[in-house]
């Protein structure tokens, strides 16, 4: 996998390379905002824009979201790659985070890949099983989650009220994506080929993975209740569950942009007027893209320099050996 990632990090380098993802993250961008431009002035600018939240709670509740996979991922890295790693680094997995969100899904583990072998001094090998091993991890907790929610949907009895926008082709381009997402689970019957990590980190991990996407989730409803409180939970259930279909589709270009077209699509479930859920989506999305870019910014500067890291606590080489021999164990070496 090391390999892989290091010939794909070589090529985006290329003259090639950077014109082709320019190209794609463009035509992608720009076709998204299009489809929401259509969509907004199909509900009315002025309407929407009179409509925008007003509660503080809605920003604070954000903020919280924005930063829980960042703060997690530091002590998930901290057991996966290293135990020098601490909240001085939560700025990394910002970055990480940032990456993923607003260009292409896993250019933030490309990053992080690239910055453990940097900055933690660790072999090639070592960095892309802790990088792929969060990832499968991250992806099926990701996946029962999303399963929970379908399940809770279907039970609510309100499948009708999505048929239609699952009859689309973007719908129709989900579906079959969570499909291929639920195939992940199967990979547990491989653990041992594909997951380097032991199986108690393994699980601590995924339960970390667990604990963190339920939360967001719950409060993504709270923060779009204290906006609209006389919408049902089945209403909210509804956007959550396209939220979570559309986070499991890999490597398309800034997932949150996509949601925001998609639950625009899907506004006339609720009972009030669509401005008002329109309104929520565009505050929701406009932040996003606003905090993606300022603490993009923010974290470019105060990064721990490899020297730095070199003098703390490290890893010892029986550290090395060990971590070696469990890789050895569990079929991966």
């Amino acid at each position: 996998m090391n390999a892989r990632l290091e010939a794909l990090q070589a090529w985006t380098e290329t003259p090639a390379g950077k014109w082709t993802g320019r190209g794609f993250r463009w035509a992608f961008f720009a076709g998204v905002i299009g489809w929401l431009v259509l969509k907004v002035s199909a509900i009315g600018w002025r309407e929407v824009l009179g409509s925008l939240p007003t509660t503080p709670w809605f920003y604070i509740l954000f903020v919280v979201m924005f930063v829980a996979l960042p703060v997690t991922e530091t002590l998930i890295f901290r057991l996966l790659l290293d135990r020098r790693i601490g909240i001085r680094d939560v700025g990394v997995f910002i970055r990480k985070r940032v990456f993923n969100s607003a260009f292409v899904g896993y250019s933030g583990e490309l990053y992080l890949f690239v910055w453990a072998k940097r900055h933690l001094g660790l072999p090639a090998k070592r960095a892309a099983h802790g990088v792929k091993d969060n990832a499968v991890l991250s992806a099926l907790a990701s996946a029962a989650v999303t399963a929970g929610l379908l399940a809770a949907f279907w039970m609510t009895g309100q499948a009708a009220l999505v048929a239609s926008w699952l009859d689309s082709g973007a719908g129709k381009f989900a579906a079959t994506a969570l499909a291929l997402a639920f195939l992940l689970p199967v990979l547990l019957r491989f653990r041992k080929s594909i997951i380097a990590v032991p199986g108690r980190i393994a699980a601590t991990v995924w339960g970390i993975h667990m604990v963190r996407i339920t939360g967001v989730l719950l409060l993504q409803a709270v923060q779009w209740w204290v906006v609209l409180p006389n919408q049902s939970w089945t209403t909210w259930l509804i956007f959550l569950t396209a939220q979570m279909v559309i986070s499991r589709l890999p490597f398309i270009p800034n997932r949150d942009l996509l949601f925001l077209s998609a639950g625009l699509e899907m506004s006339n479930v609720i009972d009030g007027p669509r401005a008002a859920m329109a309104a929520v989506l565009l505050a929701g999305g406009a932040l996003t893209q606003g905090a993606n870019l300022l603490f993009f910014i923010a974290t470019s500067f105060g990064q721990r320099a490899p020297a730095e890291l070199a003098e703390g606590d490290g890893m010892t080489s029986n550290d090395d050996e060990a971590t070696e021999s469990v890789a050895k164990e569990d079929g991966v070496v």
